[in-house]
């Protein structure tokens, strides 16, 4: 089968239209996989919290692996760079996959001159490579978790998408939400790990749930949701290591702390940035401002929360 593929892509390579590959949907077995693994059941809401002062919207997206699996990318040399093909990325897993993981770590493949065909699978691409040649592996992330084709996520009051981006995996098409499309800081460290950075979550002292209206399923801004915060991101999106990885920090406010319950409006509290409760180091390292907070802790929750880059798209 690898053979014959590989047989399909040099001829396609003399292709001016290369043939559409089979859809990973069509297959019941392959679509059910993806179903039942994909983390997503419906519509994914937008959620509220702050970043360095300000609101922000973000998204609880499944998978919280620490890791990038490698996909493949293809390009054409131009000078010293290597200029990116419009060819879906190649990804060598699908959820339910043994290694699948919702974070690729993005590898170069230069194509040969003139080439202009397709390549469905990871053998295939690779098989594009000089003898001995490996891919350049690059430390950019590729976040695209790959879904049913009944996912969707939120992207404004009244609109949704589904999983949009066509990613190829073992010579089918498969779909995926593209969220490091719209977004310039994309990294993963040279071993693959992902960045993980701090989000703060606050609770007041003497109460026993957060100040989060999805955890507490409780509307506490009185808009007729529960999807506000007083979470806090210690990055945003105009960092150069913003990451879509979180770990959680419970953070205990005192008593009397002012949060969006308190004046009814899910753009007012008193902490609205990581400063405003902890000292950070040039690392991340955090020292507590103890006349501002009661206590933390760093735990070792995992959250997959890419922020929203604007109103209406990912």
């Amino acid at each position: 089968m690898v053979l014959l593929g590989l047989a399909s892509s040099l001829v396609q390579g003399c292709a001016s239209e290369p043939e559409p590959l089979p859809s990973v949907y069509d297959d019941p077995t392959l679509a059910a996989q993806i179903a039942a693994n994909d983390g997503f059941d419906g519509v994914s809401p937008r959620f509220q919290a702050f970043v360095h002062g300000e609101p922000v919207r973000y998204w609880t997206i499944p998978g919280t692996a620490s890791s990038a699996m490698p996909v493949y990318q293809l390009c054409r040399a131009e000078g010293d760079e290597c200029a990116p093909l419009e060819h879906p990325t190649v990804a060598p897993a699908l959820p339910g996959d043994p290694g699948y993981s919702p974070f690729g770590r993005v590898h170069w493949i230069e194509v040969p001159a003139g080439w202009s065909g397709q390549v469905g699978s990871v053998e295939e691409a690779l098989a594009l490579l000089p003898s001995g040649d490996e891919p350049r592996a690059t430390t950019l992330l590729w976040h695209c978790p790959i879904a049913a084709l009944d996912a969707a996520v939120e992207v404004s009051d009244d609109a949704t998408v589904g999983p949009e981006t066509r990613v190829f995996v073992g010579g089918r098409e498969a779909r995926c939400f593209d969220f490091t499309a719209t977004r310039e800081n994309r990294r993963v460290l040279p071993d693959s790990s992902l960045f993980q950075r701090h989000v703060y979550v606050l609770t007041r002292e003497g109460e026993s749930e957060p100040l989060s209206e999805p955890m507490r399923m409780a509307d506490l801004t009185g808009d007729g949701d529960t999807l506000d915060s007083n979470n806090v991101f210690g990055v945003g999106l105009e960092d150069q290591d913003y990451t879509p990885l979180w770990k959680m920090v419970a953070v205990t406010v005192p008593a009397g702390y002012a949060s969006i319950d308190t004046a009814a409006d899910d753009g007012v509290a008193d902490y609205r940035s990581a400063t405003d409760m902890f000292d950070v180091a040039p690392d991340y390292t955090i020292t507590a401002r103890t006349d501002r907070i009661v206590d933390f802790e760093i735990t070792e929750t995992l959250i997959n929360c890419p922020l929203q880059s604007a109103d209406g798209s990912l």
